[in-house]
């Protein structure tokens, strides 16, 4: 993939997270000239759903240019990838909960080990999920779609023949969404959002075959989002008295599922009619993001303890400059955790497993 290709990708990726961290920070409520502009950072679920896209293309490029495609590789490099900085947010949670009640904390055992074999979910949203996103951290639900996605990635590219995987996975996610109308929970819940993953496997097949970005060419699969945008519509009419239940009902079942796929639609149309447009206006608007995007994964699982729900800095009686002082201080650990500790942890780990001379050492 060419640069200029990999540079566009950075920076969504990056813009996802800044955009993220404003729709935490920011009320919803900011005049400007008499108009309300703060609906424009109202989005942030939205945002979540870009990262998703933009790791479907990630994988499937980095899988069909993988010359070991062993279970094992696979497994430790996204391992690596997603724990290595969570185990950071996993301590400095508990550290911050230690700081605010002045004593050693309630670790919440069994909440932190639901978060480690990736069944967290944010329970204010959604019917039915098996454990709460650890230390209150929200942001944290999505780390468990992604990691079963990689998951089944990997399941469906080497036990299903490649002439009919998407067929396999295009029955798969409406059998999920269809049960999804008799009983929401965390399996059906996560296949039927594989979909939107889905969307950038698709995205980097056409890119990897040489194909031209085109209406034919993603047609098959929008008829499919398509399918699973009406059960949802249905399942929201069905179910409109949950809509009471939550107190953010925009952001909750059962509307929240139809408002991600939908989005997930707008997207892949979008990107096809932005790609035959020559990408005018990318570099002006969302360029400059990709400078923030190596940092951007902790950006996004760290700022609802450093700036969002930050009291450290409340002695400074001047709201704009404690938060600048709080996105300053995000940015520096997020530099810190994913730039340097992050790859020097990576360096020790597939060191151990893949130099044997080391592994003896260490043994």
């Amino acid at each position: 993939m060419s640069n200029q290709k990999l540079e566009k990708l950075e920076a969504i990726r990056g813009f996802s997270a800044i955009y993220v961290l404003l729709f935490h920070m920011l009320p919803q409520k900011i005049y400007l000239f008499g108009i309300n502009v703060g609906v424009f950072f109202r989005f942030g679920s939205e945002a979540v759903i870009l990262f998703f896209i933009l790791s479907g293309f990630v994988i499937k490029y980095s899988w069909e240019k993988s010359s070991d495609k062993t279970f094992r590789t696979y497994f430790l490099h996204r391992f690596v990838r997603i724990y290595i900085p969570l185990v950071f947010i996993f301590i400095l949670g508990y550290l911050i909960k230690c700081y605010s009640e002045e004593t050693m904390a309630n670790p919440e055992w069994k909440t932190l080990l639901g978060n480690i074999f990736m069944l967290q979910d944010v329970i204010s949203q959604k019917p039915n999920v098996v454990c709460v996103t650890y230390m209150g951290n929200g942001l944290l639900w999505s780390l468990s779609y992604e990691w079963w996605f990689y998951m089944l990635f990997f399941f469906l590219s080497t036990k299903i023949n490649q002439s009919k995987i998407d067929t396999s996975v295009n029955i798969i996610i409406c059998v999920a969404a269809i049960s999804y109308l008799i009983y929401p929970f965390i399996v059906n819940r996560l296949v039927m959002y594989f979909a939107i993953w889905w969307i950038g496997v698709k995205f980097a097949d056409i890119y990897l075959k040489g194909e031209s970005y085109s209406f034919k060419a993603i047609m098959p699969y929008a008829f499919v989002l398509a399918f699973i945008i009406s059960i949802l519509g249905l399942n929201f009419y069905l179910n409109f008295a949950f809509t009471k239940v939550y107190t953010y009902p925009l952001v909750a079942y059962p509307f929240i599922e139809l408002r991600h796929f939908m989005f997930a639609f707008m997207v892949l149309f979008g990107a096809v009619i932005w790609c035959k447009w020559k990408w005018i206006g990318f570099n002006l608007f969302f360029g400059w993001f990709k400078y923030v995007a190596p940092i951007s994964y902790v950006i996004y699982i760290s700022h609802q303890y450093l700036v969002v729900e930050a009291t450290y800095l409340s002695f400074i009686n001047h709201k704009v400059i404690e938060y600048v002082l709080y996105i300053i201080f995000m940015l520096l650990f997020s530099y810190l955790i994913e730039v340097i500790a992050y790859k020097e942890i990576k360096k020790y780990i597939m060191g151990y497993f893949y130099n044997p001379a080391l592994k003896n050492q260490l043994i």
